[in-house]
């Protein structure tokens, strides 16, 4: 039987995660299909494009900040959907599209990052008493058929160290994981908040990710508690350098607040 995302689930990415079906077509200049960033002679004029768009001041930072904004629109709703309505979305590079937003689109949204619009998208469940076996095909998918790849170029075009961008992956994984554990009572879906993101985070191996060790590992010395107990905001190890194309640095920076440290 054909699995797909129900009009509720579509709704709840769309309102989460701005992630939306492909719907009329769009002007060629609006627009660069994922698989193209694998290409440097069409990554380096979409991140200069890009720069001019939001105001970058070098690729580097450009790079940074759309492998940022990458990991919120396709890494988050693809973890979101694999752990909440427990159902694996397959996002192909060549069906992805980051689009850029139109005057009217801007005035409502006031950003001129992009969206993600689909092209295709299939949709698979897990078969009974095998949850684990189709998280490592969905997880497989999601990193090493279309992440990793995306950051290399990206590292390699941007001049920008792949940690750099795996943080920027980090920081978008977190806190989806943290605000369904806080919010959601389903016992089922809780048990799978807790599993997946420490499968993700700590114990998946590398291979998914296609990388010699799993990049997203590192970064959980980044998780503490505070002097209550509670779990402590997340602070980065690296910094993403939106700083400078900004006038403060961003809720998570490692560097000290004013010269103090």
């Amino acid at each position: 039987m054909t699995v797909t995302l129900s009009a509720s689930e579509w709704g709840d990415l769309g309102s989460r995660y701005n992630l939306t079906p492909s719907g009329d077509s769009l002007p060629t200049d609006r627009f660069i299909v994922s698989s193209d960033l694998l290409d440097r002679d069409k990554c380096e004029p979409y991140l200069d494009q890009l720069a001019a768009e939001i105001g970058s001041p070098s690729r580097r930072v450009t790079a940074s900040m759309l492998a940022k904004r990458y990991a919120f629109l396709a890494v988050a709703p693809v973890l979101y959907a694999m752990t909440v309505f427990n159902k694996g979305l397959e996002l192909a590079p060549s069906h992805c599209r980051l689009v850029s937003p139109s005057d009217s689109e801007y005035l409502q949204s006031h950003s001129r990052f992009p969206h993600l619009s689909l092209g295709g998208l299939n949709v698979t469940e897990p078969e009974a008493g095998k949850r684990e076996e189709w998280r490592d095909q969905v997880v497989r998918q999601l990193f090493e058929g279309h992440l990793t790849p995306l950051f290399h170029s990206l590292s390699m075009v941007g001049q920008v160290p792949r940690a750099v961008l795996w943080e920027n992956a980090m920081v978008r994984i977190i806190p989806m994981y943290e605000d369904g554990l806080a919010d959601e009572e389903d016992p089922f879906i809780l048990m799978r908040l807790h599993d997946d993101f420490k499968f993700i985070t700590e114990t998946a191996p590398p291979s998914l990710f296609g990388e010699r060790r799993n990049p997203l590992k590192m970064f959980i010395r980044g998780k503490s508690t505070d002097q209550t107990g509670k779990q402590a905001a997340y602070m980065r190890q690296t910094c993403c350098f939106y700083d400078e194309m900004s006038p403060e640095c961003c809720r998570a920076c490692p560097k000290p607040v004013n010269g103090e440290g």
